[in-house]
């Protein structure tokens, strides 16, 4: 097979579609902290408080997890020397 016809070596729209999934997930995470904050000031209910704090510590995995995503590209894309 010809160079010009093989496809490219890389993530490819996998990883951009994984970002974007992670920032849903992360977004969702805050939304439901804020829900649950909003419910412990209404009702003051221990539970709320708790499960706001997880959401909270979830949003951080998350946020962390995101993060290392950052050198996804460079890692899953083949060096020159190795395409030879």
């Amino acid at each position: 097979m010809s160079d010009r016809h093989a496809s490219p070596r890389g993530p490819g729209p996998v990883a951009a579609a994984h970002r974007i999934l992670i920032v849903a997930a992360l977004l969702c995470a805050l939304a439901y902290a804020a829900w649950e904050a909003g419910e412990y000031r209404r009702t003051a209910e221990g539970g709320a408080l708790v499960r706001c704090g997880v959401a909270l510590l979830t949003t951080a995995g998350i946020g962390l997890y995101l993060r290392s995503l950052r050198g996804l590209a460079d890692k899953l894309t083949a060096r020159e020397e190795e395409k030879a």
